[in-house]
């Protein structure tokens, strides 16, 4: 615990001496920072390892034996998945051109972006107690069993317990009165 400790520390001490050389505002300045939050995110993951806190694995849900990875194809896995009960679909808010599509079954549900001509996993919505997240964490667990599972988060918002990594993915728990009524995978586009 204590070697964790101090490799989080001098990350966090290097990337913001990092930070604080490059300046602000420029290019430079923007890169040196995301590659300073990159290897602090590094390192508090390697820190982490093996000790049952939240990963970058923890990020690809597995239903019915499919791996839902996000930002990846849809197509196939809704093959692997089998037809849904329903997919509506909206003109994409994501500055593409195509359409956000919504992938309805009964349980679950998948979104996803248009990018280069192909529908992306954007996000991965749990709400069946028969689909357990990548530690066992199921809808209707207490909330304790997400931070005994996952550690604290990395934020709290609203009913939400999120866990993010530096990829522009996160795992969240929506928690009503201690309870868990949701999981959401999600990507950052």
């Amino acid at each position: 615990m204590k070697r964790s400790f101090v490799v989080i520390v001098s990350a966090l001490i290097a990337a913001a001496s990092v930070c604080s050389l490059a300046g602000c505002g420029s290019k430079e300045a923007s890169q040196a920072q995301s590659a300073a939050a990159s290897a602090a995110s590094s390192a508090v993951a390697a820190a982490d390892a093996g000790n049952g806190a939240f990963s970058d694995t923890d990020v690809v849900a597995n239903i019915k034996g499919v791996n839902v990875e996000l930002n990846t194809e849809i197509e196939p896995i809704v093959e692997a998945l089998g037809e849904p009960k329903d997919v509506s679909s909206q003109t994409t808010c994501h500055g593409t051109e195509g359409e956000d599509k919504t992938y309805t079954y009964d349980g679950f549900t998948i979104m996803t972006y248009p990018k280069d001509g192909k529908d992306l996993v954007l996000e991965v919505n749990i709400s069946s107690a028969d689909i357990a997240s990548s530690k066992g964490v199921k809808v209707g667990d207490p909330v304790s069993a997400v931070t005994a599972a996952y550690g604290e988060p990395s934020k709290k918002v609203g009913v939400y317990y999120s866990y993010s990594t530096a990829d522009n993915k996160s795992l969240q728990f929506m928690v009503e009165n201690d309870v868990v009524t949701e999981i959401d995978y999600f990507y950052t586009v």
